[in-house]
């Protein structure tokens, strides 16, 4: 019966090589990106364009776009496998810093539509740094 769980946990990870279509799919506007030749470099043009992405939306006030975003990524997370989860936190969890406001209001309103986990990871990134 474990071995059964187990797989089924296998099977449903998402890896670093379905991750591009995965973000084109969800996110139509990263379809029209360049993306490198090499396949493992791939997901890491992907990640840097999806945080790109997410950092714009927040920046023209498109919260619903930018919720939909910060979705995709915690979901990203809690089901992709070692490398996908690395990439969340250190291309889209740690350019966090890149779109925060100074206005305290504005800081609020991003914060109430990151997922709790991705804010968890953001604010661990900061206290080890020192920030």
């Amino acid at each position: 019966m474990k071995s059964i769980a187990l797989e089924l946990k296998i099977t449903t990870m998402i890896t670093q090589y379905e991750v591009s279509s995965m973000l084109r799919e969800e996110i139509p506007q990263l379809a029209g990106k360049v993306y490198p030749s090499n396949i493992s470099l791939e997901v890491y043009a992907s990640m840097n364009y999806f945080s790109d992405f997410t950092k714009h939306a927040v920046q023209k006030h498109d919260f619903n776009l930018a919720k939909k975003c910060f979705a995709l990524a915690e979901r990203l997370y809690r089901q992709g496998d070692r490398i996908v989860r690395s990439l969340i936190e250190n291309i889209f969890v740690y350019g966090f810093s890149d779109f925060f406001p100074d206005d305290k209001t504005e800081r609020l309103v991003i914060r109430s539509i990151i997922p709790p986990k991705l804010y968890s990871l953001y604010i661990n990134q900061v206290m080890q740094s020192g920030c």
